[in-house]
């Protein structure tokens, strides 16, 4: 119960509906009480005035059995007149009982009616239509002291009556006067309550239509309006603190859209410089110098996995010794391209804030081109959505750049590889089968000719001059007619390094470390060529037991070839005037813009070294 009357206690104090319900709910109650008493007491004095005819009739009809017994021609009458009285005399106590069981007086003063009606009136009454005389007398002198009970009983009536009346009247008075007194506290109240703070409410928000942000409500009680006007202040004080910022907000918006114009543009330009058709590396990275300038990053690079083998190999970057130190120290090839899988946002957040941290963006998009792209961020930059989102797609530019120049470099390697296989077939048919008719002309020559002749030495020589062209004409046609397929360079020097090694009779060491993404096609193609003319003089004139290629590529990106045998050796300065295996690899080092030496001596074995700098890194990194 204390529960109640606490949560009754607060509703009144925190809610002003609360309050105007329970004052309504009053005044309905009053209402329905006043109406409830009316209809009750107007039921209760219904048959009053009934009861009231009924008593006068009951005094009419004693004198009148009197007059009956009196007259003997009417005594007969008299005893119905007697049935009569008695059954409105027992009619009137039942309604008195009834209606005024609460009135003692009343039902004590139709008790001694009844009771002086049933002991001597009627009685007295059959006795005198008998006609006995002392009956008759007895009766005309207690007749009119019945008659004045039955006056009593009238009197009685009319009093409970008035009283009944009067209680009605007053009741009525102080039901409306309390009516009317809630009424007017519940006008009150809801003037106080509800109308003056709604009015307050009004102005204060017509006054904020105006602009003027200073206004405040007064009415901020616990109640539904006072929290209605707590919110509004509330409101009106961010509204004012946002219209004071406005300007701030409005500059910084339209800083956040120059910075999205600028990175549409940025990768506009990045997007058409990395899809021209003569893209070259040193192109990329002058782009991504340009990217890394406008967003504000760090120094970058691009790894390329060959056919998917590790390590990769660096084609371009800009990383200082300390970057690149700090990268492959801490990182193998495997973590990077491992770490490229992951989402940028998620590689920033488990990068370690104390130090400078290194997204990594996949290349490629088959075996064929994989690589990676490590960015290094400034020292204490974030890395915001909007810029992580600009670099993936700018590393999927440079992905399909490298890719497309990669499909270009395969487009034109095939149709030199088409070309030479035309002068291969050209060579074959024409001067192979030209030299090889000379040769069977010579040796018919030489048959007719006295070997004691000078002419038989001179067919000796034209024999084994043919007999040399010949065969490096075969030699040019082999070499004409070799291929490097969709497998890349390595394939083609492994087959190579095996061709040779079952003519020599013995392995042949090969140490490569070059990525094929660093040569182009005809680079490919020349330093299979240089390799093979190196392996065939080893062949046809070394004698050698060992011989290795070793293949390096430095820092510079600078590429170094070496072909190694202990064989005899030569005299570099005495070639034999028919023998050009050495100008030739002289000349496709002159071709690859780099440089042929050679080391050799009697005795001591040859060391052929090509060192050239590949056409896609002549250009020096800004």
């Amino acid at each position: 119960m204390t529960t109640f009357f606490k949560s009754i206690s607060h509703a009144l104090r925190d809610s002003v509906l609360a309050r105007l319900g329970i004052a309504m709910g009053t005044l309905a109650l009053l209402s329905f009480i006043s109406i409830v008493m009316s209809t009750a007491i107007a039921d209760n004095i219904s048959g009053k005035a009934n009861a009231i005819n009924l008593s006068g009739s009951l005094r009419m009809l004693s004198f009148r059995t009197l007059s009956e017994v009196q007259q003997p021609d009417k005594r007969r009458q008299a005893l119905d007149t007697v049935d009569l009285f008695e059954r409105r005399l027992n009619s009137l106590d039942r309604f008195i009982k009834a209606k005024s069981a609460d009135n003692l007086a009343l039902d004590a003063a139709i008790g001694v009616v009844i009771a002086h009606w049933q002991a001597s009136i009627r009685p007295l009454a059959r006795a005198a239509t008998e006609g006995n005389a002392d009956a008759l007398n007895e009766m005309a002198q207690d007749v009119p002291v019945f008659v004045g009970q039955i006056d009593l009983v009238v009197q009685l009536i009319e009093e409970d009556l008035e009283r009944k009346v009067n209680f009605l009247r007053a009741t009525q008075f102080v039901l409306l006067a309390i009516i009317v007194l809630l009424s007017l506290v519940t006008t009150w109240m809801l003037r106080r309550q509800l109308v003056l703070p709604l009015a307050e409410l009004l102005k204060a928000a017509k006054t904020v239509s105006q602009g003027a942000f200073t206004v405040r409500v007064q009415h901020v009680t616990s109640d539904e309006l006072g929290q209605m006007g707590r919110a509004f202040n509330t409101m009106i004080g961010e509204i004012a603190n946002m219209y004071a910022h406005l300007e701030d907000k409005v500059e910084e918006k339209t800083e956040e859209l120059t910075r999205s114009n600028r990175s549409l543009e940025l990768l506009y330009r990045t997007s058409q410089q990395l899809s021209a058709s003569d893209l070259k590396l040193d192109m990329i990275q002058a782009i991504l110098q340009e990217v890394e300038s406008a967003l504000e990053l760090g120094h970058s690079m691009v790894c390329i996995s060959e056919n998917g083998q590790l390590p990769a190999h660096p084609v371009l970057g800009d990383l200082t010794p300390d970057e690149l130190q700090a990268l492959c120290g801490q990182h193998d090839c495997g973590q990077c391209f491992e770490r490229a899988q992951q989402p940028l946002a998620e590689q920033a957040a488990a990068a370690d804030p104390t130090t400078q941290q290194i997204l990594f963006l996949p290349i490629g998009d088959s075996e064929k081109l994989r690589g990676t792209m490590p960015i290094f961020l400034k020292p204490g930059a974030a890395l915001p959505r909007d810029k992580a989102r600009i670099i993936e797609t700018v590393g999927h530019h440079v992905s399909n750049a490298l890719s497309n120049m990669r499909r270009a470099e395969e487009k034109h390697r095939l149709a030199v590889l088409e070309e030479r296989s035309a002068i291969a077939r050209e060579l074959h048919d024409s001067i192979a089968q030209s030299l090889s008719y000379l040769k069977i002309q010579v040796t018919r020559l030489e048959k007719n000719i006295d070997p004691a002749t000078d002419a038989y030495a001179i067919a000796q020589e034209l024999k084994n001059g043919l007999s040399s062209a010949y065969r490096e004409l075969r030699e040019l046609i082999t070499t004409f007619r070799l291929r490097i397929d969709e497998r890349g360079f390595n394939a083609a020097l492994q087959e190579t390094i095996a061709e040779f090694s079952d003519k020599l009779g013995f392995a042949i060491r090969l140490d490569n470390a070059l990525s094929g993404i660093v040569l182009t096609g005809n680079e490919e193609m020349h330093v299979i060529r240089v390799i093979r003319e190196a392996l065939s003089n080893i062949e046809r004139h070394a004698g050698a037991k060992m011989a290795s290629v070793d293949i390096r590529v430095d820092d510079e990106h600078a590429v170094s070839v070496r072909i190694a045998d202990n064989g005899r050796g030569f005299d570099p300065e005495r070639i034999p005037a028919n023998h050009f295996g050495t100008s030739i690899m002289r000349d496709r080092a002159l071709i690859l813009g780099g440089e042929l030496s050679i080391n050799t001596g009697f005795g001591q074995g040859t060391a052929i070294t090509l060192s050239f700098r590949p056409q896609s890194y002549r250009q020096p990194t800004l």
